[in-house]
C-alpha cells in the first residue's frame, strides 16, 4: 500500500511523504524515514526512489516514509537532528556530513550504468557557447551549494585552466534539470551538473565542454542515532546481495550496489578548497 501526502501549497516547497509498507502488511518496529537527493525534478526523484524503498520496507517488514526535501543543507540538518534515518547522498555532502556528525554510517555505494560506483561531473554550455573552459568569461549556473557537481566541480575545472570562479556571476537554481534548461536557453554561459544528467539534454543542443575525473559514487547513509545496528547490517546485506530479479525492478539501484571504501572519498577531501 502506498500513501502520498502533500504538505504545503507550492509544489517546489513541498515536503512529500510516501509511506511504503510490506506487501504482506506485516510491520516490525517504528517507521523509518528515507530522504533522497534532490538532483532532478521532485517527481522524477520520487519515482526513481520509490521501488528501492518499497523493496527495503518489504524485506525489513518495517514501514518506510520517503521524505522529500529540496535543500541539501536542510537534509543534513534534519539527519543530524535524528529526523532522517537513511539518506541518499553524493560524495561532497557525504564528506561534509562525516566531518560534522560521527553517527553517519555508510551503507552501500550505488553503481552507475557501467557497473562502477564512480561517476563524473561536467561543465556544459549551449550549442553556440564557449568551446573550451578557458573561454568561459561571464556566468555559471549551479544546482545547490552542497552539490558535488557545483562549486567543487566548477572550481576544479576552472582552476585547471587558469580561470577564477570568483570572476563569474553565479546563481543556484535548485536542481540539475533547471541548470541544464537555463544553459540551453542562454540564461547562463555555462553550468555544471552530473554528466549522465547532461546527456539527457543533448537533443536540446546542450554540449559538454569538459568532464571531471571519476568521482567516488553516490551512496546510502544510515543514522546510527536512530537506526539499530541490526537494521544497518540487514540493509547492507540485502542490497549487496540483492537478486537480479529484484534489482531489475529498481530504478535507483538497478545497476547494483558496492561496498563503501571511505578512503575513495579522499579525492573529494583533497579538493574541498574548491567548495565554498
Amino acid at each position: 500500500m502506498v500513501k502520498v501526502k502533500l504538505k504545503g501549497l507550492p509544489w517546489f516547497a513541498v515536503v512529500l511523504l510516501v509511506c511504503l509498507f510490506a506487501a504482506s502488511g506485516q510491520t516490525e518496529g517504528r517507521e523509518l524515514v528515507y530522504t533522497p537527493l534532490p538532483i532532478e525534478q521532485p517527481e522524477t526523484v520520487i519515482a526513481a526512489n520509490r521501488p528501492l524503498v518499497s523493496y527495503l520496507a518489504k524485506q525489513l517488514k518495517t514501514p518506510i516514509a520517503i521524505r522529500y526535501e529540496k535543500n541539501y543543507e536542510d537534509i543534513l540538518r534534519l539527519f543530524q537532528e535524528g529526523k532522517i534515518d537513511i539518506v541518499h547522498l553524493g560524495p561532497l555532502p557525504y564528506v561534509i556530513l562525516r566531518n560534522s556528525y560521527t553517527k553517519a554510517e555508510s551503507l552501500v555505494a550505488i553503481n552507475e550504468p557501467d557497473g562502477k560506483a564512480t561517476y563524473t561531473c561536467a561543465m556544459v554550455t549551449a550549442f553556440d557557447g564557449p568551446l573550451s573552459v578557458e573561454q568561459v568569461r561571464r556566468s555559471i549556473a549551479f544546482s545547490q551549494p552542497l552539490s558535488t557537481c557545483g562549486h567543487l566541480t566548477a572550481g576544479y575545472l576552472l582552476d585547471k585552466h587558469g580561470v577564477k570562479l570568483e570572476a563569474l556571476h553565479h546563481d543556484y537554481l535548485g536542481n540539475q534539470d533547471q541548470v541544464a534548461l537555463a544553459v540551453v536557453k542562454g540564461t547562463y554561459e555555462v553550468g555544471t551538473l552530473k554528466t549522465a544528467v547532461a546527456k539527457k539534454y543533448a537533443s536540446l543542443t546542450l554540449r559538454i565542454i569538459e568532464e571531471t575525473p571519476a568521482f567516488p559514487g553516490f551512496l546510502l547513509v544510515a543514522n546510527r542515532a536512530t537506526v539499530t545496528p541490526e537494521q544497518i547490517r540487514e540493509i547492507r546485506k540485502l542490497l549487496l546481495g540483492i537478486a537480479s530479479k529484484d534489482r531489475a525492478a529498481l530504478v535507483m539501484g538497478q545497476h547494483g550496489f558496492a561496498p563503501v571504501l571511505d578512503a575513495n572519498y579522499d579525492l573529494i577531501r583533497q579538493n574541498l578548497k574548491f567548495f565554498r
